[in-house]
This record gives C-alpha cells, structure tokens and sequence, in this order.
C-alpha cells in the first residue's frame, strides 16, 4: 500500500501563479499519484468552488473523477473545510480507491494565525483489513503546538490509540520542534517514518530549508516501511511517499 501526504497549494505554481487552464496542476496531481502507484492520498490546501481557482471547481472531486476516468477503479474522497470563502472553502481532503468513511471532522481554530485549520480522519479498508487514515494542516505563529495537542487529545479520548493509524499532513513546523514532538509524545507515542532532514518546503529556491511535511503512525510493528519525499516542484511543498507492506 502506497500513501502520499501533499501540501497541493490549492492547485497554484509554485511562485503562488495559476496555470492555464487553472485545471493543468491539478492533472498533473492525478499522474503523479497514478505513476506512484498511490492508492491513498492525503492532500492539503484544497480549495471548493473558490473564485481563485475555479467557481465550478471542487479540487478533490476534479483528482478523484479523473483518477476514476484513467485508473478504472472507484476513487471515493472526503473532505474538511477549515475556512469560508465567500464563495467557495478551503481545506483538507483523503482519496481512497478503498472503501472509506469519514469518522472525524475537527476544526483547529486559530490564536495567533489568520487562518483556521482542520484534521480529518477517515476509516479505511484495505482487503478488508480496517485502519484510519488521518490528515492535518497546522498554523502559524505558535498555533502549531496548540493545535497538535488538540489531534493527540481527541485520538486518545475516542480511544484510537489503540487501532492502526496513519496520519499525514502539513506541520508547518520542522523536525525538532516543540510541535513536532507533540505529535509523536502527547498522551500516546506515534512513530515518524521520515524521511529524516528531506526538505518539504521550497526546495526548488533552497534544497536546505526545512522537512514540514510529516507521516506519523501507530500500529504497524509489522510491517516493512519506507518513504520518500518526491523530487516534484508543482506547489511550493514536495510530496512524500509512504510504502507499507
């Protein structure tokens, strides 16, 4: 099983321009988690219905049709708003092409930033085999940490601490950080697959800036594990690719 965690830029180039047609990156997502032989993918910065990136235009839905159209299987999404705007939201979304339903949707509000942001956690089944698939996009401006303890608390209060979870998302901060090892210590250990010290973010302007974009999991002692962070310049993050098997 292949899972790809992306922070997507609501579909703009990297410099924060759009394509024409404002669909182009969105295509070139649908090829990439196609090429990758990706069969889960956690996708940040989605925008719906936006006059920025198309009014007729639900990003999760434009991959997951498309992805239906080249792939012949049944690619299902879910998706999380975390902020309205007027028209249209902006947030996160999961494509399976396994069974999946939405279990949790949680907002993280903001202190200090300007945006609210969102988790999202879905049920998915991989040959019959339950596991949960999470997604996230922290803040800025320390809301990081606050909004790490508020995923780490709601896991542990309905009990998925004890069930196979993978979450992947962007942390907007680095490896090291006081967010950082929230995620991993707060109420309940999680593992970083990596990979270690692998710039994220804006490696196209510097290959030495940070790694923000992370898989944490629990659960799957068993299972032989690599990961990789694609060398793809579309948005302003790279994706990383997590294998299980």
């Amino acid at each position: 099983m292949n899972i790809l965690a992306w922070n997507i830029k609501v579909g703009q180039n990297k410099d924060g321009s759009y394509p024409l047609p404002k669909t182009e990156n969105l295509d070139r997502i649908v090829d990439i988690i196609k090429d990758s032989k990706v069969s889960i993918a956690c996708l940040q910065e989605v925008d719906a219905y936006t006059l920025r990136s198309g009014i007729k235009i639900h990003q999760a839905s434009y991959i997951a049709n498309k992805l239906r159209s080249i792939t012949g299987k049944l690619w299902n999404y879910e998706y999380i708003v975390s902020r309205k705007m007027k028209p249209g939201y902006y947030g996160n979304a999961i494509l399976s092409y396994y069974p999946m339903t939405t279990i949790l949707k949680i907002p993280l509000p903001r202190i200090n930033s300007k945006e609210d942001r969102s988790f999202l956690l879905t049920k998915v089944y991989v040959e019959n085999l339950p596991m949960y698939i999470g997604t996230f996009h922290l803040g800025l401006q320390g809301d990081q940490s606050f909004q790490a303890k508020t995923i780490k608390n709601v896991l542990k209060d309905y009990k998925f601490f004890n069930k196979r979870i993978i979450l992947g998302g962007d942390l907007n901060d680095k490896e090291g950080s006081n967010t950082y090892y929230i995620m991993l210590n707060q109420c309940f250990p999680m593992i970083d697959v990596g990979p270690l010290g692998i710039c994220t973010f804006n490696c196209f302007h510097d290959n030495s800036n940070p790694k923000i974009d992370f898989f944490f999991i629990r659960g799957f002692a068993n299972c032989n594990i690599k990961s990789s962070v694609l060398p793809i310049d579309i948005s302003d993050h790279r994706p990383i690719r997590l294998s299980l098997q």
